[in-house]
């Protein structure tokens, strides 16, 4: 099914199929499930969350397996693509559109009330008990009411009376929202029933004091005082705001920051980029928080001077120059009196004529606020200004949204669901969520599918261009857009954006001085105020980025003005000197810290790597990998190892250093073959490093015993290496069965590590010691071992046994589901990272658990990989699995017996015809003896399992604990 679903939650929870059909949905939890995915749709909610919502705070020890079946019944009545599962989470893959609250909330965001409320048909959840969904309902409920007034506010206007009966419900329903009062004492005074409004604030007043102990609001008694006084008359509609302002997407929390800013603050100015949806979003507050005088809309864009703001101003409100006033002035006399909203659109090339004009409202008209859009702030004063940033929207959310929308505008024959989310996704991200951007892109799809517009996207200037009749001139092209911002910089401003452009990801002022020069603060700080630069609190302070948009058209002016060469050598050396300073920390105690950096260095190293490689560096190049080549065996960094193997040609010179860290990346897959191909002819084979390289590789523990190459590393002062190297040394003794010697080595190095860091090699040598005492029987200290490994913190994607740890522990202490659970969480990220070397140990604990669980024949394909890998030729894994293994059957002889009496008979048979007939007689009786074996409990004879290489282990393992959850 899928295609054409849709949900209902308002009412109750129901789903019909695309011709309309209803849809079974299964008892309440189910519905509920249902109900707490369509709420998020296309969101993963995790599933301790979806546990949380559907049952509340008391779940039943089987609620994960419970819904598991629940998904499966959904899939089956909705379609199979309709559900899907990401990591330890579900989502719901349907369009927004196709849930009726989402269609709600949408409308209600674009400020479409009339559309919203269409969409209202009942009561969220109806007839439904999901204590967890509480909340949300609520939300609902509440957005609705807030739409209720909103809309019954006009009609009020328009036709009083004919209001009160529905105002008469609502308050009874929900008798403490004062603003339902309001609306129903206005309708009852303009209907000409004074007597009956004033009744209502009493009866209002009762409710709120008998009820919440509060007399009514500043709001109500001034009504009712104006009632008293008869001086409540209709206000005449004013204003000149688009009747047909498009929708807005994706904007709800904004919208509500605006109003907020406008009820406390006189002017407000939203900033941010070109492009970004600032007018879109003003216009929408200003149609919510109209006030009693109108809002009006003064666009800006045309006029050139900061003079001529008063003027533009004046010619939309129809105010006149009068004697002894300047224009301005006379703005301000005839607002002073009045209660308005004036929207200064596009203030940025004439901010200092916006600026004196809000200001002079600010201070001298107390009923007007100003709401003003610009690309910097107004800079109005302390406590008259308050700027609201606006944000890109959400790549994988609002975004896509925006994006479907567009795009089925304008190529009818566009329906998102026959292409792939993914993609749409990935346009977006490389967008950074511009709203302007991603309409330009959608506008493409009209000779373009996603999966080509993505293709193009590094030309992003040149493939985000326009309709020549759709908006603005500055926003019928992206590069347009951006012109409009550079131009109005000054000389400084401009010549440091363009040397910014060198910059991929965030970066913080150290790094803006060190490719700018000193002094670039002031600089820095005019391109943030103007937009061009983004500030943003990033995990180790204020950091800076360029949006790509911005960065691309940077980057062309910066070639034009010849200083790439310049800049993106400047930008490499600090790229160089920063990650330095990464590497000793991630050999050090402070490794979590120090990957943390290098996640928010990596695009940054990224183009230092590619500009050595492009300008033939090879000493930087050299100098860039060598500071992260532990994160290849730490955690995968393939993309370290990539730079490694491009070592080889740019620096022939480091081919040791080269092959030692790009081995790490195929010791992990085990592509030895692979492996072998890149060395062939490159470097000396008999050089210490390369050495162990193919040692570790081809897992020959006996070589990698030798301890030349961890002392060959320290000479060339490659400490951290050489750290890794004599633990693979010590593993080297262990998996060999040299326990004494093993266990002296590694607890020395268990020390160091705990006292000096780095918490991976801590780790990894409590978990080395930990096999080594298991393997010989001492298990409670193997136990204390592992605990205190797991105890050790380690950064996020490190490898390490830790989960399968946790595993045995949960199912030791009686907690199956959980044990499969982690166990099957570990066994999806080592096929993630392609971590081959990990399905061992998770292959080793697999087994025990369904062994002791009376599961063997289930175990017996991984049981198989590990005997025919070898593995349980080492001492340590056999160790591990034979205790859990049943004893041989004192019948395996007899099946023997039979095997050869087969294979005797079948010699005979082709010998010699003579002897057919005894040969036969054999047969027959072999397998007879075989039969008979196969029929006892644990006989031998059973059917071969399924032979399985590390990959298919590892899938195989996924596939049973998926079926335990």
């Amino acid at each position: 099914m899928g295609a054409g679903v849709r949900i209902q939650l308002l009412g109750g929870v129901a789903a019909t199929a695309a011709g309309g059909e209803p849809v079974d949905v299964g008892p309440a939890k189910c519905r509920a499930l249902l109900a707490t995915l369509a709420l998020a749709p296309g969101a993963a909610v995790p599933m301790w969350r979806l546990v949380e919502l559907v049952w509340g705070n008391d779940p039943p020890r089987t609620a994960e397996r419970t819904l598991q079946s629940y998904v499966t019944r959904l899939r089956a009545a909705l379609g199979p693509g309709t559900i899907a599962r990401t990591g330890a989470a579900y989502r719901l893959d349907l369009p927004g559109d196709a849930v009726d609250a989402a269609r709600f909330q949408r409308r209600l965001d674009a400020g479409d009330v009339s559309g919203a409320l269409a969409e209202w048909t009942g009561y969220p959840l109806a007839g439904l008990t999901a204590p967890g969904l509480a909340a949300t309902v609520d939300g609902l409920v509440e957005r609705w009411l807030g739409a209720v007034e909103a809309d019954l506010v006009s009609r009020v206007e328009a036709d009083p009376a004919a209001t009160v009966g529905r105002l008469a419900e609502l308050t009874a329903d929900h008798p403490y929202r004062e603003g339902l009062w309001a609306l129903l004492m206005t309708a009852l005074y303009r209907s000409g029933r004074q007597a009956d409004a004033l009744a209502a604030y009493r009866t209002a007043r009762r409710h709120l004091v008998d009820g919440l102990g509060v007399e009514p609001g500043p709001e109500l008694r001034k009504l009712e005082a104006e009632i008293l006084d008869q001086r409540l008359d209709a206000p005449p509609p004013a204003g000149n705001l688009p009747l047909r302002p498009g929708r807005l997407i994706g904007r709800a929390r904004e919208l509500l920051a605006v109003r907020a800013a406008l009820a406390a603050y006189p002017v407000v100015t939203l900033v941010g980029p070109g492009g970004i949806g600032k007018t879109r979003l003003a216009l929408a507050a200003a149609r919510e928080v109209v006030a009693g005088d109108g809002a009006w809309l003064v666009d800006l864009t045309e006029i050139t001077s900061p003079a001529d703001v008063p003027r533009a101003v004046a010619g939309a409100l129809g105010v006149r120059e009068s004697a002894g006033r300047s224009l301005r002035e006379s703005i301000v006399a005839t607002l002073r009196s009045r209660d308005a909203l004036l929207l200064l659109d596009n203030c940025e090339h004439v901010v200092d004529g916006a600026a004196a004009l809000a200001r002079a409202l600010a201070e001298g008209s107390p009923g007007v606020r100003v709401l003003a859009t610009s690309r910097e702030g107004l800079d109005v004063g302390y406590g008259h200004e308050m700027l609201v940033a606006v944000p890109p929207l959400d790549p994988a959310g609002a975004a896509v949204e925006l994006f479907d929308e567009r795009a089925a505008a304008a190529a009818p024959g566009y329906d998102a669901t026959a292409y792939d989310r993914r993609d749409v996704e990935e346009i977006c991200r490389r967008l950074d969520g511009v709203p302007l951007a991603i309409e330009l892109a959608a506008a493409r799809t009209t000779s373009l599918t996603p999966a080509d517009l993505l293709a193009r996207l590094d030309d992003h200037l040149g493939v985000l261009v326009g309709g020549r009749r759709t908006g603005a001139e500055r926003h019928r092209t992206m590069r347009a857009t951006i012109q409009w911002s550079y131009d109005l910089l000054g000389i400084p401003e401009r010549a440091l954006l363009r040397r910014l452009a060198v910059f991929a990801g965030p970066f913080d002022l150290a790094a803006a001085e060190a490719v700018g020069g000193p002094g670039v603060e002031a600089a820095l700080g005019h391109l943030v105020a103007r937009s061009m630069v983004l500030a943003e609190a990033g995990p180790f302070g204020r950091r800076f980025r360029l949006l790509e948009t911005v960065r691309q058209f940077a980057a062309e002016r910066l070639a034009e003005a010849g200083g790439t060469g310049p800049a993106a050598t400047a930008h490499a050396r600090w790229c160089r000197d920063r990650v330095a300073a990464v590497n000793r920390l991630l050999a050090g105690p402070s490794e979590v810290e120090g990957v943390a950096r290098l996640d928010e260095h990596w695009p940054n190293l990224r183009a230092a790597f590619e500009w050595a490689c492009a300008s033939g560096d090879r000493d930087l190049g050299y100098a860039l990998v060598r500071a992260v080549a532990s994160e290849v065996p730490f955690r995968s960094r393939a993309e370290v190892g990539d730079w490694a193997e491009r070592l080889l040609a740019l620096a022939p010179e480091r081919a040791p250093f080269a092959l030692a860290v790009a081995a790490q990346r195929y010791k992990l897959s085990h592509d030895s073959a692979a492996y072998d191909r890149l060395a062939a002819g490159c470097g000396p084979p008999d050089h210490p490093a390369v050495r162990r390289a193919r040692a570790a590789v081809h897992d020959d523990w006996a070589a990698l015993t030798a301890t030349d190459a961890v002392a060959d590393l320290r000479r060339e002062g490659d400490h951290d290496l050489a750290e890794h190297a004599e633990v693979d040394v010590g593993a080297a003794l262990l998996f060999t069965g040299r326990f004494a010697e093993h266990d002296a080595l590694v607890g020395r190095l268990a020390e160091r590590y705990r006292v000096q860091g780095p918490p991976t090699l801590h780790n990894w040598t409590l978990m080395l010691l930990g096999y080594s005492a298991a393997a010989q029987g001492r298990h409670e200290a193997a136990e204390r071992l592992f605990d205190a490994a797991v105890d050790v913190e380690v950064p996020p994607r490190t490898h390490s046994p830790n989960r399968t740890v946790e595993a045995r522990v949960a199912f030791r202490r009686g907690d199956r589901p959980r044990a499969y659970r982690v166990l099957r969480t570990h066994v999806e990220d080592l096929l993630d990272s392609d971590n081959m070397q990990g399905a061992c140990v998770a292959s080793v604990e697999f087994v025990a658990m369904l062994a002791r669980s009376g599961r063997l024949a289930e175990a017996e394909p991984v049981l198989a990989y590990l005997r025919g890998s070898g593995l349980l030729d080492s001492p340590v894994w056999r160790a591990q699995v034979e205790p859990v293994l049943p004893a041989p059957s004192p019948l395996a002889p007899l099946a023997e017996g039979a095997a050869a009496l087969a294979e005797e008979a079948a010699a005979l048979a082709e010998e010699a015809a003579a002897l057919a007939e005894e040969a036969a007689a054999l047969a027959e009786e072999a397998a007879a003896l075989a039969e008979e074996a196969a029929a006892l409990p644990g006989g031998a004879a059973r059917e071969a399992p399924v032979e399985l290489d590390d990959r298919g282990a590892l899938e195989y393992m996924r596939a049973v604990l998926s079926r335990n959850r």
